[in-house]
This record gives structure tokens, sequence and C-alpha cells, in this order.
């Protein structure tokens, strides 16, 4: 199932690349922005963070969870949307 619809990131592969972090560094919480270089790419909107940051926890992760004001500085400066105003929910 695809989680960012900007980058194109599935479930799957945050999980992979969660689990790669996780080993290299077992004692630091995962940050989302870890999972984007893990795919060689950066946050857009940010409307996924949550959404990536629950799927790590669900996986028993350690997760440090994004700021309000960190997903603001992620979003496009034409993106005023709410959440499910994202551009992969319209």
């Amino acid at each position: 199932m695809i989680i960012c619809h900007c980058n194109k990131i599935t479930d799957k592969e945050i999980l992979e690349i969660g689990d790669r972090i996780a080993q290299e560094n077992p004692d630091a919480p995962i940050h989302s922005n870890q999972i984007y270089q893990g795919r060689e790419c950066k946050a857009k909107c940010g409307c996924c963070r949550p959404m990536i940051e629950a799927l790590l926890l669900r996986d028993g992760h350690d997760v440090a969870v994004a700021r309000t004001q960190e997903i603001a500085k992620a979003k496009h400066p034409h993106f005023h949307g709410a959440p499910n105003d994202c551009p992969g929910f319209s």
C-alpha cells in the first residue's frame, strides 16, 4: 500500500528501511526523515509522517515523533490543506 503519495513509498519499503536503520543503530529512535533518506528522497507535503511513524511503532520500533513545526517546514509553500487534503487523497 502506498503511504507517501508524493514519493510513492509503500508500507513495505517503510518497514524494510526502518528495520535496516534499527539494525545499524539499535539505541536511537527512528525519525521519519531517515525513511525518506533511506529512499533517497525528501518529505514534500509531510502528510504521510504520522502514518510512517504509526507503522514503525506498530512494528515495534522506537520512533521520534515529528513536531508540528517540523512538518510545517517540510510542506510546500503553496500547500495549506488539512491532512485529508494531501495530494494523494484528492
